[in-house]
């Protein structure tokens, strides 16, 4: 685990959607609102929180926008990633795969 004074603006991302019948996320969109965020000065991100959708979203979902964002952010400003889920395990799960994936 890595460790990182917490501090300044640390904003929720919102998970940005395409309109499909499915639903997937745009990650596109997701892309570009990481980087209007670090333009506008924030000190971290924030992603996959109640904002973000997380509560609906599949686990590979999960993964595919943490790696979006981890991949837009590029060690700028620490990801903290949302790993709260309906059970217990797969909040353990979400945490020990976000770790994985390079989330602060």
């Amino acid at each position: 685990m890595k460790t990182s004074d917490i501090k300044g603006i640390i904003p929720p991302v919102i998970t940005p959607m395409n309109n499909d019948d499915e639903q997937t996320v745009n990650h596109e969109a997701l892309r570009q609102q990481v980087e209007r965020l670090l333009a506008g000065g924030v000190h971290g991100m924030f992603p996959l929180g109640t904002n973000g959708e997380a509560y609906a979203l599949s686990f590979k979902e999960k993964e595919e926008i943490l790696a979006t964002v981890i991949d837009q952010v590029k060690g700028r400003v620490p990801v903290y990633a949302g790993t709260g889920c309906i059970t217990t395990a797969e909040t353990i799960r979400m945490s020990k795969r976000a770790e994985e994936m390079g989330a602060d």
